[in-house]
């Protein structure tokens, strides 16, 4: 087994097949989901971590594996931790709701267009599929909510909302109800 630290971060280290036989590792098995696998890797990247004088408490590892001629190679990146963190700009209570997929949140609109409810703070996402409306509203009218929990249900608040109007594919910015329910 050879161990070279490439940057300050980052470790190679190559298993012969001599390596890979003493403990008892097939690179086709090899899998972090495999208890003695893991249990082997963890061993070996406290030893390379020990000899390279890399620090590995409360880091992000990343272990990938590449098969050789004889044997394979393992390349471990050890990365800072990093939340993501939301701030939000204007701090208003809103609902969030999952309506599912487009049949749904047609029909949805549609019922909700019907009540004739004025609401108009209300947009509209869609996230992989998933349709989401939110309401800019502290409480949403009981006759609304009836219909929104038929058809969907309640997945957040304000800082869900403020995720989703960052990373989703923005519908109708405002007055989605209204607009889209006059063309159905």
């Amino acid at each position: 087994m050879t161990i070279d630290k490439i940057k300050s971060n980052k470790i190679l280290i190559t298993l012969c097949d001599e390596d890979m036989r003493d403990f008892s590792l097939d690179y086709d098995t090899l899998s972090l989901y495999d208890s003695h696998s893991r249990k082997i890797l963890m061993r070996i990247l406290q030893i390379a971590c020990f000899k390279t004088d890399i620090e590995i408490k409360d880091k992000r590892i990343i272990v990938e594996a590449l098969p050789t001629v004889d044997g394979c190679m393992l390349l471990l990146t050890v990365e800072d931790k990093k939340r993501k963190k939301y701030r939000l700009q204007n701090i208003k209570k809103c609902s969030c709701y999952d309506v599912g997929n487009s049949k749904n949140f047609l029909d949805v609109i549609q019922l909700l267009y019907k009540q004739n409810v004025c609401c108009n703070k209300n947009s509209a996402y869609e996230k992989d599929g998933v349709y989401y409306l939110i309401f800019d509203y502290p409480a949403v009218p009981k006759r609304f909510k009836r219909i929104l929990h038929e058809y969907g249900v309640r997945c957040g608040d304000n800082i869900f909302a403020a995720n989703l109007r960052e990373n989703a594919q923005e519908i109708c910015r405002s007055n989605a109800i209204a607009v889209i329910g006059k063309c159905l």
